[in-house]
């Protein structure tokens, strides 16, 4: 059986496709831009790989798909560029499910791809070894400031894991991040390893897989972390905490009560900049993993 999937999107979103890609009964090609490559690379063996968004590039790829002659396709992306591909290859495709937008996303691409038929359960057994740090993933992408906690709450928030666990500290980020997080790492207490636009996304991935906690904002590190079982807490406010939840029983979300008492996400991503995050409590999340992080 010669299936392909298609995903492309930002990091957070194709990592948070890994759970259902690892749970095809046949290794799927996987039909991705550059960085899903990175990402996906020591895991999968076959790519169609689109450069850019330019037409050309698309129809490379229709006609690599033909080549290839596969049995069906889970299209997992659903836009424009991915139905005109499918469509113009004519292969069989799996695209819609009756799915909510208000729940995780990983639960809405698996909905997808089980209307295949050739998906198992989703791994959910926790990892047995704990890791050696903790991951503090502190920035985000300039349009998204947003998600960016206040310098003193994450003073605050170095401060309880330090006393609790008394673990090196590694703060990761990407290069727009590094003047942000190198504010954040002044303030922290303990040992504090920056890499921040120092690593590949190959090496942000096993740093992030042997950490023994990941505390991060709504971001592609926080999923990366959930999926290589790492226990994460998702720290948010401007973002939608239902459906970019990190995956897996060893993961959790944080919100301020106080700016939502409700309990209900914003219906959609805030980009100005505001007090999301003040009252949000670390030890909630601390207690929540406290069967992982024993």
């Amino acid at each position: 059986m010669k299936i392909a999937v298609i995903r492309f999107s930002a990091l957070g979103d194709l990592a948070a496709s890994l759970p259902i890609l690892r749970a095809l009964d046949y290794k799927p090609c996987i039909i991705t831009s550059p960085i899903g490559y990175e990402l996906m690379k020591d895991e999968f063996d076959d790519f169609i790989i689109l450069k850019n968004k330019k037409i050309i590039e698309v129809i490379r790829a229709i006609l690599a798909i033909r080549k290839k002659g596969f049995d069906f396709i889970i299209d997992l992306q659903n836009n424009d560029r991915s139905r005109a591909m499918t469509w113009l290859s004519s292969v069989r495709c799996f695209r819609r499910a009756e799915i909510s937008y208000n729940q995780p996303v990983t639960d809405m691409l698996y909905a997808i791809a089980g209307q295949s038929g050739f998906i198992k359960d989703l791994d959910y057994q926790p990892r047995q070894e704990p890791g050696f740090y903790i991951v503090l993933n502190v920035g985000s992408s300039p349009q998204w400031e947003s998600k960016r906690l206040p310098v003193w709450k994450w003073k605050e928030i170095g401060h309880v894991l330090y006393n609790r666990y008394h673990l090196k500290f590694v703060m990761v980020g990407d290069q727009q991040e590094q003047k942000y997080v190198n504010e954040v790492a002044k303030e922290i207490v303990g040992e504090v390893d920056v890499i921040a636009g120092k690593t590949s996304i190959q090496e942000l991935k096993a740093i992030l897989k042997d950490a023994f906690l990941t505390v991060s904002t709504d971001s592609g590190p926080m999923h990366i972390s959930a999926v290589m079982k790492t226990p994460t807490i998702g720290l948010f406010g401007a973002t939608n905490w239902v459906r970019s939840s990190p995956y897996g029983s060893w993961s959790t979300v944080l919100y301020d009560h106080s700016c939502y008492p409700d309990g209900k996400p914003p219906p959609h991503g805030l980009t100005e900049v505001g007090s999301y995050y003040d009252n949000i409590n670390i030890d909630e999340g601390l207690d929540a993993l406290q069967d992982v992080l024993e």
